[in-house]
């Protein structure tokens, strides 16, 4: 197999004020991920004690905000088509779309050459809240406004989707919604990904995320399982805290995608999400990325990124959102 995990292990110890200034050492692994040759650091000592970080976290506080919030939100389903924009008729003639549990609209701020919000009908979930019909739901309004934008302007063959679940994951209200980017410039991580996937099609003539499948199934050590046509794993070199990705077989760009691929991501996201929830963990990132649209390219595949984020005292906000965490870095 031409993938190889590479690292640095190095250790550092300290005299801990917590343990009356007893010697205390970690042992932290420099990794490289195999793909792009990007390095991230794991403290390993961390992990093996499942030590975490001191957040201080007041669930009281929380609910208050979330009542605070609930009264005149203009995501809610009493009031989403009566204060969002819509699209002109040119772009989408039905202005919004809707599902079952979620409502697309434009962004009033848009950051790309179309830029779209999808708004869940509950005005808060709990992450073990986030079922698969829930998140399906979302995904095909999303997909279904990728693929019409696209027939529109085949230029914006560039689309990602992706989430800031409360303050401290960047998100700016509480209500759950999900963003929609479609345009001509790609983000930093699927440009890298292309490029580096593409060199390892060239020099080795296989697709590198089918390799990458076939050798963490083989270890087992960050290997998860499998969802219908997806694959779910731990990286070697992750984006974040507690990062999950799912790779879509056969699939490069969201035109391929099925309503059944999408069913299958949502119900392996939702099982990460309430895993999160168990772990006390109350916000996440995810982006959701893809080839350039209308193309097949073989050395590509449709793929999802999942982090944790936390809270820190005393504000518990964050202005890193997906796009700085998991899609331009």
């Amino acid at each position: 197999m031409n993938i190889r995990f590479e690292k640095v292990v190095e250790e550092s110890t300290i005299l801990n004020p917590m343990n009356n200034f007893a010697p205390e050492t970690h042992t932290v692994e420099f990794r490289e991920d195999p793909l792009t040759g990007q390095t991230c650091s794991v403290n390993l000592t961390m992990i093996e004690k499942k030590m975490k970080l001191p957040t201080m976290f007041d669930e009281s506080q929380l609910k208050g905000v979330v009542e605070k919030t609930r009264e005149g939100c203009f995501m809610c389903p009493e009031n989403v088509d009566k204060v969002t924009p819509k699209y002109p008729a040119e772009i989408l003639p039905e202005g919004r779309l809707h599902g079952i549990e979620a409502t697309l609209f434009p962004n009033m701020f848009s950051i790309s050459k179309f830029s779209a919000v999808v708004a869940l009908k509950s005005h808060y979930l709990k992450l073990n809240e986030y079922s698969p019909d829930i998140l399906s739901d979302a995904f095909i309004v999303a997909l279904q406004f990728i693929k019409k934008i696209h027939k529109v302007d085949p230029s914006a063959e560039f689309a990602a989707i992706g989430c800031n679940c409360l303050f401290c994951a960047g998100g700016s209200v509480t209500h759950p919604h999900i963003h929609v980017f479609v345009g001509e410039v790609p983000f930093n991580y699927v440009k890298t990904s292309l490029e580096a996937s593409k060199k390892y099609f060239d020099e080795h003539s296989t697709n590198y995320w089918d390799d990458l499948i076939e050798v963490e199934r083989k270890g087992k050590e960050r290997y998860l399982g499998n969802i219908g046509n997806i694959d779910w794993l731990v990286p070697f070199a992750p984006s974040g805290a507690h990062e999950v990705q799912a790779i879509i077989k056969d699939k490069s760009n969201f035109m391929e995608c099925t309503e059944d691929d999408v069913k299958a991501l949502a119900q392996g996201l939702s099982k990460v999400l309430k895993y999160y929830g168990d772990q006390g963990i109350y916000c996440f990132n995810y982006i959701i990325y893809s080839g350039p649209l209308g193309k097949r390219i073989e050395y590509s595949r449709l793929g999802l990124k999942v982090v944790s984020r936390y809270y820190l005292p005393p504000a518990n906000v964050s202005d890193i959102t997906w796009r700085q965490k998991l899609g331009e870095r």
